[in-house]
């Protein structure tokens, strides 16, 4: 009973978080505009999870998961439009094609260090954006639209998002997945090993750690995450180009996580309920008149907290506790010392 009472105690906010989750949906009614913003949130979390393993934890920076975010996203695309496999198995697929090019790739990649790894990494993506939009067989730059088969024998297990409730509750399934794998992996053996990289390559390397294997690892789990993140997405949109593969991609989910809090498994979604939150209503503020001046005002936004708070939001929220807790021992402190003072003084 203790133990579950401490489980329930160190997941208050992640229990709270799924609450609403849950219930907000539910409050809304037929709201069709709610639900989508929240299955934005959901997606552009999930995916800022994957990052925060390779960057978060291991501290090897990646300007390019929009190349495993769009390779989910077009496995799902092509399998559906072309050979009418059900998105389950599209995203499987798209987890396999990730996880490979990820390994293939990162295996050279890492022997590279800081700005030169983020950079290369940016290339990545910026390679496959320039395939897929002259790739004739993935749509080249028109993409590929999916349409929804309603004659389709195996119906149940296709994601029919013209129900929008159905689809953000699997979406919201997915992304606890996912919130659990990461939190169970940032007290893990591999999760101290991926810190202990983070903090110093060679230290690691001194204590029998081989940095290489495990930052490998890292960026496997992140891109197989970030790969359910875009087969979701093109279930959502019904639609996939190569602008999928964009800087602008990769640097939401970069966003999502610095500003709710790098190396914080709450971060990303905090992070992400913030930055759609701002931008949706920055586009109604200012609607067309102004393009651009949203990724303007979110640029200046990450330099801010890049500067004056590393940690995010989570950080903010973790000084405020940690001084509360101080100020509570220091408080007992005084308590336990000016007792007995008094004690002996009255007997005295």
């Amino acid at each position: 009973m203790v133990k579950i009472k401490n489980i329930f105690k160190e997941n208050l906010f992640a229990l709270i978080l799924l609450a609403l989750f849950i219930i907000v949906p539910l409050a809304v009614g037929k709201n069709a505009d709610i639900h989508n913003i929240i299955i934005y949130i959901l997606i552009y979390a999930m995916v800022g999870e994957g990052w925060n393993l390779i960057t978060g934890f291991a501290g090897q920076t990646s300007f390019g998961h929009a190349a495993y975010f769009g390779i989910g996203a077009y496995a799902v695309a092509v399998l559906g439009n072309k050979y009418d496999v059900v998105p389950w198995a599209g995203m499987l697929a798209g987890i396999l094609i990730a996880t490979t090019l990820a390994f293939l790739i990162n295996f050279q990649l890492f022997r590279l260090k800081g700005h030169y790894f983020a950079i290369a990494t940016l290339a990545v993506a910026e390679i496959l954006r320039t395939l897929f939009s002259v790739w004739t067989y993935v749509g080249s730059g028109d993409g590929i639209k999916i349409l929804f088969r309603p004659d389709n024998k195996v119906l149940w297990l296709a994601i029919d998002v013209r129900n929008r409730l159905p689809f953000l509750y699997i979406t919201l399934a997915l992304f606890v997945l996912v919130f659990i794998l990461c939190k169970s992996l940032e007290n893990s053996k591999m999760g101290f090993y991926w810190k202990a990289i983070r903090e110093s390559h060679e230290v690691a390397e001194s204590i029998g750690i081989n940095p290489q294997h495990y930052k490998v690892y890292a960026m496997m789990l992140s891109a197989a995450i970030a790969a359910v993140g875009g087969g979701l997405y093109v279930q959502f949109f019904k639609y996939v180009d190569s602008v999928v593969f964009s800087l602008d991609v990769s640097m939401i989910f970069v966003l999502v996580t610095v500003l709710g809090g790098i190396g914080n498994v709450y971060g990303p979604i905090i992070g992400s309920i913030i930055y759609y939150t701002l931008d949706l209503s920055m586009r109604r503020l200012f609607g067309g008149t102004t393009s651009g001046i949203n990724l303007i005002i979110f640029g200046i936004l990450l330099v801010i907290v890049v500067v004056y708070q590393p940690r995010g939001i989570m950080g903010i929220f973790d000084d405020l506790v940690n001084r509360r807790r101080l100020a509570k021992e220091k408080a007992l402190q005084r308590l336990d010392t000016g007792t007995p003072g008094e004690g002996s003084g009255g007997k005295a």
